[in-house]
């Protein structure tokens, strides 16, 4: 699965200043917290001169609102991928789930960072972050609609409902992961057959219920 790449994880490119600016003030921030890090500190992680940040950033807001921009435009653009795919509909929400929790197994601190000092500060209801987070409920509905469409889930059901239920399920899966509520079995895989099976557990969730005999209807 893709999940936003990192200026390590480029090849045949040196990373630019702004990049390793951002890369260094993920892993300050998911340390220390938004406001218990300072511009020094994210210089200091970077290897570079204090004044140079202030060079690409007029402050450490930019720098947050910079590291969501930049991130959150990679993943949705592997979301819009998955949501292209001539596959299944049950196929496609299963690879947008593995998406989203592998993106935890691979890059945590960006994850930390999202999760709480993005998503769940004030800064939420700033309508460009309101708008992107949107974006994915859009690639996530379209994928529900079309499965409606081919008859390959049930036409019944609302599908912007069905939508906020499966984003729903996946962003708490995550978030009791950053918060420490719930502990991933990395395994000798580094975490890829427990989050895909994470994953496989809210797509059978969301597809056909806890109770017995509700599977296979």
């Amino acid at each position: 699965m893709t999940v936003p790449e990192t200026t390590e994880t480029r090849r045949g490119t040196r990373p630019d200043k702004r990049e390793l600016i951002l890369d260094a003030a993920i892993r300050v921030f998911a340390r220390n917290g938004y406001h218990g890090s300072r511009i020094s500190d994210i210089a200091r992680e970077a290897g570079i001169a204090y004044g140079l940040v202030y060079h690409y950033y007029k402050n450490k807001e930019e720098i947050l609102r910079s590291i969501f921009e930049q991130r959150w435009s990679g993943f949705l653009e592997a979301l819009e991928g998955i949501a292209a795919e001539e596959t299944p509909a049950q196929e496609r929400l299963l690879s947008v789930a593995a998406l989203i929790l592998n993106a935890y197994r691979a890059r945590p601190e960006w994850v930390k960072v999202l999760v709480i000092e993005i998503q769940r500060s004030a800064r939420f209801a700033e309508p460009g972050q309101l708008d992107a987070f949107a974006q994915l409920f859009d690639v996530v509905g379209r994928i529900v609609r079309d499965g409606q469409e081919r008859g390959e889930l049930r036409r019944d059901i609302d599908a912007n409902i069905a939508c906020t239920i499966f984003v729903g399920g996946l962003e708490l899966a995550i978030t009791s992961l950053v918060l420490g509520v719930a502990e991933a079995d990395e395994g000798d895989d580094g975490g890829r057959a427990y989050y895909m099976r994470v994953a496989r557990t809210v797509l059978d969730v969301f597809l056909h219920g806890i109770g017995e005999g509700e599977r296979g209807e």
